[in-house]
């Protein structure tokens, strides 16, 4: 793996990506129609909680666009046949999956932006300048999301329930709610995702409440690296399960 390669990987998405330019006109609405009831129906209650949403909704959003990127990174070759020739290229599937992470770095930046503008027009604001933090968040989001990529590269079929996984990230790590109001057992689960960090810590930094800040961040880094490892040995033992079986176009 180098960075040649990823750099290759994303060069490409950027060329596809420009010949499809009606796509960005969809990424810039459709947050909006999604995230939009959760962050409205916060602010009719009150406008900090409609704010304290809007991070929540922001964070899962990135976590929403890599599960299905990474995800459909795998389909969508094996949808054209392609997946084969990926796999016989000089190019590792690490590093044709940090090449897509890269891109969509990009993507979430400007679709962050633009749901930022549309809910400030609206009367929400969480603040220009968490974008950094999003941005930041993405990585972690990404790193976590391999261990879904390596899932989906061994086990085709649960693709099926991606949804249904990220709306039950969303509801555990506090996406629209507070996890400290939650049983025991839920705190217990949330503090094992990484998304639960991120929604703390930026609506900590949102509100200037700086108290505790350093433990969640730690938190966050140790359980993100774990997925991380895992991530990286699935997907590693996906690719060696393909190659044994000669599976890769097999859908």
């Amino acid at each position: 793996m180098s960075l040649r390669e990823v750099l290759t990987i994303a060069k490409k998405e950027l060329r596809v990506q420009r010949r499809y330019r009606l796509v960005w006109l969809n990424f810039a609405l459709t947050p909006f129609f999604i995230l939009a009831p959760w962050v409205l129906t916060a602010k009719f209650l009150s406008p900090s909680f409609g704010e304290s949403v809007l991070v929540g909704s922001i964070m899962w959003y990135w976590l929403n666009q890599y599960f299905f990127g990474l995800q459909e990174a795998f389909e969508d070759e094996r949808e054209e046949g392609t997946l084969v020739s990926v796999a016989l290229s000089p190019v590792s599937l690490l590093s044709f999956l940090l090449g897509k992470g890269l891109w969509m770095v990009v993507e979430c930046s400007y679709i962050t932006v633009v749901t930022m503008v549309i809910f400030k027009l609206a009367g929400v604001s969480a603040g220009f300048g968490l974008l950094p933090l999003y941005i930041a968040s993405g990585f972690y989001m990404f790193a976590f999301s391999l261990l879904w990529a390596g899932l989906v590269l061994r086990f085709r079929r649960i693709g099926g329930v991606n949804f249904l996984t990220q709306e039950a990230l969303a509801v555990a790590s506090g996406v629209t709610a507070d996890i400290r109001a939650y049983p025991r057992i839920v705190r217990g689960v949330a503090y094992l995702i990484p998304l639960t960090y991120t929604i703390i810590v930026g609506r900590k930094i949102l509100h200037g409440d700086f108290s505790g800040l350093s433990y969640y961040l730690l938190g966050l880094n140790l359980v993100t690296l774990v997925y991380l490892i895992v991530g990286i040995w699935m997907i590693k033992k996906g690719e060696e399960f393909l190659r044994i079986s000669g599976e890769w176009e097999a859908w």
